[in-house]
């Protein structure tokens, strides 16, 4: 787990800047690594993008000085770097459920959605020892056509996508005949700012000439790729493919002689994936890599 001090030394960083402006390269950089990869390791880790983590984070610190004191709350807006009250207002309440006058009346400290402090113990209480060498494989430019999605899929909005998508496969034209869908992710510069992706729920197909209007078509570029084995449920608890995301991501990479050249990774489904929940089932991620120069 070697990128676990990196993240609590980015973490204790944003602890101590709550009240004061910073932005997610600056938090990157207290973590040692890239911005790209940091966003992606921290989310992976701890299910939070920084500035989202950041934020909450704030909303939780201010929530209590709201029951705690008797303070204004636009000079609690301002203390947490919200720009105006109004701003923090549509926060407080998209993330806790209630206006923070309200709340205040209320008088209960008690937030399901408060973000606690990020330690050592929760990291590796949401991680698992992942000791494994991916496969290093060269693929040729690949045409996939399917349903795109764009946020953060913090409410699972991507099974959803893939059950819609579903029915729709089989009027797809020029599918190859082979029992494989990708589940791709593209990564935008706005992505180090939101957390937001776009995702592409898709097939292979030898051709885009035809792409019904539902549906967008995309061509992946050749590369080489390292693969990462992920066995067991996606989803539970703890998230599991987080561990597998993480490990690629925070320990293989940064480690290894290669380095990312796209903003893009896929999942890639065949026979031996057998559900998001089924603990027997198995699907590949692959990162794009090219050696360090």
């Amino acid at each position: 787990m070697s990128y676990v001090p990196n993240i609590l030394r980015a973490v204790d960083f944003i602890e101590r800047n709550l009240t004061s402006p910073i932005s997610v390269s600056d938090v990157a950089s207290e973590a040692a690594y890239s911005t790209f990869h940091f966003i992606r390791l921290f989310k992976a880790l701890t299910g939070y993008t920084p500035m989202n983590y950041l934020r909450r984070r704030r909303l939780t610190e201010a929530a209590g000085e709201l029951v705690r004191t008797r303070r204004r709350i636009i000079d609690i807006a301002m203390d947490y770097d919200f720009q105006s009250q109004e701003a923090f207002t549509r926060a407080f309440k998209d993330c806790f459920g209630a206006s923070p006058n309200a709340f205040r009346k209320k008088g209960d400290l008690y937030l399901k959605s408060a973000a606690r402090r990020i330690d050592e113990l929760f990291l590796i209480h949401c991680m698992e020892a992942i000791t494994m060498d991916p496969k290093i494989v060269k693929k040729e430019a690949m045409k996939v056509i399917g349903m795109m999605y764009y946020g953060d899929n913090n409410n699972w909005e991507i099974p959803k996508i893939w059950e819609e998508f579903l029915p729709m496969m089989k009027a797809i034209p020029n599918v190859l005949p082979v029992h494989e869908a990708f589940g791709l992710c593209f990564y935008t510069e706005r992505f180090k700012q939101t957390g937001l992706f776009y995702y592409l729920a898709g097939v292979p197909v030898s051709s885009l000439e035809e792409i019904p209007l539902e549906l967008v078509g995309k061509t992946l570029p050749a590369s080489e790729y390292a693969v990462f084995t992920h066995k067991g449920k996606i989803v539970g608890k703890t998230n599991p493919i987080r561990d597998t995301y993480a490990y690629a991501y925070g320990t293989w990479l940064p480690s290894s002689q290669y380095v990312n050249p796209y903003a893009y990774d896929f999942e890639y489904y065949n026979e031996r994936f057998a559900g998001n929940e089924n603990p027997d089932s198995e699907l590949d991620i692959y990162i794009p890599i090219k050696r360090r120069s």
